[in-house]
């Protein structure tokens, strides 16, 4: 559930879409031939192809028919329904994703990814409490499942259910002891609850880690904005961020975190 190029392919015109299409499926129109398939026939890479391509010049109507056609195509092919279903999120079409894979989830009730990806949609459309009894099931059912742990504290951490978050955390470090990306998470979830102490020491650690992702960076550099240290701040995310943004974020979270202790 990833941004996509849009600004910076919004003047691609259809010819070379077009064109790249008649060469990836070798429609009549291209390749006169006696053989030649009419465009229907065209599998699933292919639609997928044309969805992209499309999806890369602007032409978003073209793209979401396409991806949502490759996937009836092979519905059996789990990859293909999530990859086709995060296209159709980074499109803005939220419901339209969220439908297709309830489909394929009542064809396939015990397929893990699919249920995942599916409570994924409800966390990342702002609807973290309809994701919540699909996490729960599918923690119940496999303790181990690391990714539906981690989206469930997500989920919990969005419903300001801090508490409850970190323990989830805590128990999906437990299966992967270190994990940075987790380690990040728990960290957050600390400082949004107003513990910055605590989480000073969960994220203190990755400091030395040689390379961080960007995410974690941010996370840091806003931790170290709370505690006022700002020259650490900056130190850490560079020049990535000024530091009068980084103490606004900062300064938003304890907000934050004060009005939520008051409501509870």
């Amino acid at each position: 559930l990833a941004n996509t190029e849009h600004n910076a392919r919004r003047h691609i015109n259809w010819y070379p879409i077009a064109l790249s299409a008649c060469l990836c499926l070798g429609v009549a129109a291209c390749a006169p031939s006696h053989d030649a398939q009419p465009a229907t026939s065209m599998n699933a890479g292919a639609r997928l192809r044309v969805a992209q391509a499309a999806e890369l010049g602007g032409d978003r109507q073209l793209a979401l028919s396409m991806y949502v056609a490759a996937a009836d195509s092979k519905p059996d092919d789990i990859a293909l329904q999530i990859h086709c279903a995060d296209a159709l999120v980074r499109a803005g079409q939220v419901d339209l994703a969220k439908a297709l894979l309830e489909r394929r989830v009542k064809a396939a009730p015990n397929a893990a990814d699919l249920r995942r990806a599916l409570a994924m949609i409800d966390v990342v459309a702002g609807q973290p409490g309809e994701a919540l009894p699909l996490l729960d099931a599918m923690v119940a059912a496999n303790p181990h499942d690391l990714r539906a742990l981690v989206a469930k504290g997500v989920a919990l951490d969005m419903l300001q259910q801090h508490a409850q978050a970190q323990s989830v955390y805590r128990q999906a470090l437990a299966l992967a002891p270190g994990d940075t990306a987790i380690t990040n998470d728990l960290g957050l979830s600390l400082m949004l609850s107003g513990q910055v102490r605590e989480a000073e020491a969960v994220l203190s650690p990755l400091t030395h880690v040689a390379t961080l992702p960007d995410r974690v960076r941010m996370t840091l550099g806003i931790l170290y904005a709370m505690t006022g240290d700002e020259a650490r701040s900056q130190e850490i995310t560079g020049d990535k961020v000024p530091t009068q943004d980084l103490m606004q974020v900062a300064a938003a979270i304890q907000q934050g975190s004060v009005q939520t202790r008051s409501t509870q």
